[in-house]
């Protein structure tokens, strides 16, 4: 068994390879909805949150307020998503998924699916849980970095 510098290096080559490997995918998916990158993956925010206010978009991204607005705004113009009244409480405005957008989105990514659905029958659900909880708390740390680059922050905190 490799010591644990090995596996840490080995580790974060394989996180920076994924980074790569889904910027480089999610690039292509944006290109394809003539969006820009921060555009698509607010979407993808939006998409997976159901219906969500701006400000759970600002929470879950780590962009500022006026960056999260600034998106919306392009994504509302081209049809992608829209600003209605919360049914439940009508001085809340929440932001949605235009319904046609949701079917489109599956199309796009029916390959990637197909292929990681292949990859995790490899695995136990025991082991997936441990990779789930990783890549969930992986995801949080990296929201926070997000935001503190956004606030002009000193990374080491």
């Amino acid at each position: 068994m490799a010591d644990r510098d090995e596996v840490l290096e080995r580790v974060g080559a394989a996180g920076r390879r994924m980074s790569d490997a889904a910027v480089l995918y999610h690039g292509v998916l944006s290109d394809r909805l003539g969006l820009g990158p921060s555009d698509w993956k607010v979407l993808g925010l939006v998409q997976s949150g159901g219906t969500v206010t701006a400000g759970e978009v600002v929470r879950r991204s780590g962009l500022k307020p006026a960056s999260v607005t600034g998106v919306l705004d392009r994504l509302e113009k081209r049809g992608y998503v829209r600003r209605v009244r919360d049914e439940q409480d009508r001085r809340r405005v929440v932001v949605e998924i235009t319904p046609g957008l949701v079917d489109g989105g599956r199309e796009l990514f029916a390959g990637l699916m197909r292929r990681l659905g292949e990859l995790y029958e490899e695995y136990s659900d025991e082991e997936l849980e441990l990779i789930a909880g990783f890549m969930e708390e992986a995801a949080e740390r990296q929201v926070k970095a997000t935001a503190d680059l956004e606030a002009g922050a000193d990374q080491d905190r």
